[in-house]
């Protein structure tokens, strides 16, 4: 792996600091070595699909990872590579519950209980469905199978200003503390997360048209008065009917940046 491609966020460095000054660097160093197994559970997946890693980046409580195209990949592969993360820690999980009593006599049992209590908060955490989670990822994919990818980013905003809502309502009425931190990080996430999604879908137009992908399963979607970017599909290789003619999205990718050329600067500024 390039140097470049690792990074760490500086809210990575003030957690660790914090661990330490606190007297729980092993504690922390167990939640690390947790997400460390959860990233390589994403980067096998991804490997094993032949996706390439633009970048890792770790923060405070996790990391994210950016692939090269791969807003055109197939909804399968985008599905299986999030999901891969929980099942590492899933399976990770099993062993030491299967180990634990042959382990008990070697091994500090309360870190060991702790290493246990890790995967499974690490699982039910990137199950929820907001950004930057595997959760929200898995929930894209399901739904770019049925929806042009307009329509899903629309669901996805009003499904994660209402859970938004939900979180920050039980955690104030039930004055859950120990929930500030994270519903604060996931409140920030999710709100830059909406905030972008128009720069999202030029990405995703423009990722269609730098990284074209013919393996993708073809979609006939059919084209009356609206425009051919409300009617797209991620994870396809959408084949346009207009007028009872065929068009595939290939060429009209091409035709419309080359008539709109500071479109492409301007979502390539954007996006980033």
């Amino acid at each position: 792996m390039r140097k470049n491609r690792l990074k760490f966020d500086p809210s990575f460095y003030a957690m660790t600091l914090l661990a330490i000054m606190l007297g729980y660097l092993n504690e922390y160093v167990i939640f690390a070595l947790t997400i460390i197994v959860h990233e390589c559970g994403h980067l096998t997946m991804a490997f094993f699909h032949k996706w390439e890693l633009e970048e890792l980046k770790f923060f405070a409580f996790g990391g994210i990872m950016q692939f090269k195209g791969e807003l055109n990949k197939s909804n399968i592969e985008d599905f299986i590579v999030s999901s891969g993360g929980i099942l590492f820690n899933f399976i990770t999980l099993i062993i030491l519950i299967l180990m634990r009593e042959k382990m008990s006599s070697f091994v500090n049992t309360m870190l060991y209980d702790y290493t246990i209590w890790a995967q499974l908060f690490v699982i039910m955490f990137n199950l929820i469905p907001l950004p930057p989670l595997d959760g929200s990822r898995l929930i894209n994919a399901i739904l770019c199978c049925f929806f042009p990818y307009k329509t899903v980013l629309r669901i996805i905003r009003r499904l994660n200003m209402g859970l938004m809502a939900l979180f920050i309502g039980i955690t104030i009425l039930y004055d859950i503390r120990q929930l500030f931190i994270i519903v604060s990080f996931l409140t920030y996430s999710t709100l830059k997360y909406n905030k972008y999604m128009y720069f999202l879908f030029q990405r995703f137009l423009l990722q269609k048209k730098m990284y074209i992908n013919v393996d993708l399963p073809r979609k006939i979607v059919k084209i009356r008065n609206d425009s051919l970017e409300d009617n797209i599909y991620r994870g396809y290789l959408n084949l346009f009917e207009v007028k009872n003619r065929l068009h595939d999205e290939i060429k009209w990718l091409k035709l419309k940046y080359e008539e709109n050329p500071s479109l492409i600067v301007d979502a390539q500024i954007k996006s980033n």
